[in-house]
């Protein structure tokens, strides 16, 4: 495999691809079978400091992020393993030099959605140094195989079988968007074998994603979640 010689290489890699391609499952693939420290916060050097430490078994975190950072860098260096920052996005100019520091002294692997500023922020500034894997959708052929395998385990219709083109230009190539359709398909029965009828797929799937998305965010940022009863403060004039 391409990415297992790049690990083997100790080479810097950027995984891009827009949401839902699959990169996290790559990511997660790859560290199943080699050794990575894997840190899923990139917001800011505090929060990435948090992660690593509690991997690296580290108790004291008293200590201003400075020497935080700097005690990770030493760490770092003598487990000589790669660190894989997942789902970066907008990097600070802090965090970019952390990770500079870092791609200094060991490899960085960086899953992020593109390699331009308006998506890896301060980051881009660091992409020379890093061999780039851009994952593409999924084919025709591709989504075929996902469908017959849906249809021979009874989850989804089987006529979607007679309108796969039509089905891939909805999700577009996308694994996550392919899923989405499916456990749509799986709950109620569409007439895919008209243009109305798969745009009543498309608008349920968005609902559902949108739903799940707000849940996922009310989870991981719970003191962001709207309190009921809450009533919204008066407009100032």
């Amino acid at each position: 495999m391409q990415l297992e010689k790049l690990y083997r290489e100790g080479k810097h890699v950027l995984i891009t691809g827009p949401a839902g391609i699959g990169k996290t499952a790559l990511l997660r693939q790859t560290c199943a079978h080699l050794r990575f420290l894997v840190c899923e916060e990139s917001t800011s050097l505090g929060r990435i400091c948090d992660e690593l430490e509690a991997q690296a078994g580290f108790r004291d975190r008293q200590q201003k992020v400075v020497q935080r950072k700097n005690r990770l860098l030493i760490y770092a260096c003598r487990r000589g393993e790669p660190i894989a920052f997942d789902q970066v996005a907008k990097a600070t100019p802090r965090v970019t030099r952390f990770i500079g520091q870092l791609s200094d002294r060991v490899p960085v692997w960086i899953v992020c959605r593109s390699q331009y500023a308006q998506e890896i922020g301060h980051l881009w500034e660091l992409v020379y140094r890093f061999t780039q894997i851009e994952l593409p959708p999924l084919t025709v052929g591709e989504t075929r195989t996902v469908l017959e395998a849906a249809v021979a385990s009874q989850s989804v219709q089987a006529d979607v079988l007679g309108y796969v083109t039509p089905l891939y230009h909805l999700c577009r190539g996308n694994p996550r968007m392919l899923e989405e359709l499916l456990v749509e398909l799986s709950a109620r029965r569409y007439r895919v074998s008209n243009t109305a009828g798969r745009h009543l797929l498309e608008i349920d799937r968005e609902i559902h994603s949108f739903e799940r998305a707000m849940e996922e965010s009310a989870q991981k940022f719970p003191d962001r979640a709207p309190h009921h009863g809450a009533t919204d403060a008066p407009s100032e004039k």
